[in-house]
C-alpha cells in the first residue's frame, strides 16, 4: 500500500525541488507547522514563502522509512538529508487531507542521524 497521492505527491515534488507543484498540493486556507523552525504558518502567503525558505534553499531530500494513518491523519515517518546542520536526520510528518489535497501539515524533528 502507498500513502494517498497528494501525500506520496507531496514528497515526490519536494525531492524535485518544485515550489509550484508542492503549493498546489495545499488547500487555500491550509495551516503547516514547522517544529523544527517553532513556526506557524496559515494560508496561501505564509505557506509559499516556507516552502521557498524552509524547502527549497536548503537541497533537501526526504526519504520514506514509514507511514501509517491515525484517525483521519497520516503519519510519516522519514529521513532528510541536506544543506543542514543536523543532516540526516529523522523527521515526522502529520498530515490530515481534506479531499484530494492537505489541510494541515505538521512536521518534527526527532533528532540527527550522526
Amino acid at each position: 500500500m502507498n500513502p494517498p497521492p497528494p501525500i506520496a505527491d507531496f514528497f515526490r515534488m519536494k525531492n524535485e525541488h518544485d515550489n509550484g507543484g508542492l503549493w498546489s498540493l495545499f488547500t487555500d486556507h491550509a495551516t503547516v507547522v514547522d517544529g523544527g523552525e517553532g513556526k506557524k504558518m496559515r494560508g496561501a502567503d505564509e505557506i509559499k514563502k516556507w516552502i521557498q525558505k524552509a524547502i527549497s534553499g536548503l537541497n533537501l531530500h526526504t526519504e520514506i522509512r514509514d507511514y501509517k494513518e491515525n484517525h483521519s491523519e497520516w503519519i510519516v515517518d522519514t529521513v532528510m538529508t541536506g544543506d543542514f546542520k543536523a543532516s540526516p536526520a529523522r523527521f515526522e510528518y502529520f498530515i490530515t487531507l481534506s479531499g484530494d489535497k492537505i489541510s494541515n501539515l505538521r512536521v518534527e524533528f526527532r533528532g540527527s542521524l550522526k
